[in-house]
């Protein structure tokens, strides 16, 4: 299983966590740029433009990542709210699958082996098991599978 989020048409995206810098309204929708100076664009024509917006518009305002799936043209095809929380454990289930236990959230979340940033990710989440640090995640409900981590 490759971690994904399917859009309303069933087209799967790579959905990854962003930190926005700002946001501008134009004729035909928002221009949002990424922290990292990528602009990408939100369309008034998307049927979800007003919750997207919503979604974008509080993370900016409270300085935290959004999960985004971005495509290869530069548009928002998804956005979800980030969520945060302390790994109080990771507990492998067989070679494939980890679940990992989050202090403040109900149900077991899983991360995949064959995530393509599995590696990364498993890092991120072990060294806030380690260290107990808060970490950034987005996930894809309702399986709890983690997308991403910041």
């Amino acid at each position: 299983m490759v971690s994904i989020v399917v859009n309303r048409e069933n087209i799967q995206y790579q959905m990854n966590l962003f930190y926005l810098a700002t946001l501008q309204e134009y004729g035909q929708g928002r221009e949002i740029t990424l922290q990292n100076g990528k602009v990408i664009v939100l369309l008034k024509s998307d049927k979800e433009y007003d919750h997207f917006s919503q979604v974008i518009i509080k993370a900016l305002k409270g300085g935290y990542p959004v999960g985004l799936a971005i495509s290869e043209d530069n548009k928002i095809l998804a956005a979800e709210r980030a969520d945060n929380d302390f790994v109080r454990d990771i507990i492998p289930k067989g070679t494939e699958i980890f679940e990992v236990w989050l202090e403040g959230h109900d149900g077991l979340f899983k991360l995949y082996r064959s995530h393509p940033r599995f590696d990364k990710i498993y890092a991120i989440l072990d060294r806030s098991r380690i260290e107990h640090k808060r970490v950034w995640f987005v996930s894809q409900r309702p399986w709890l599978e983690i997308l991403d981590v910041i």
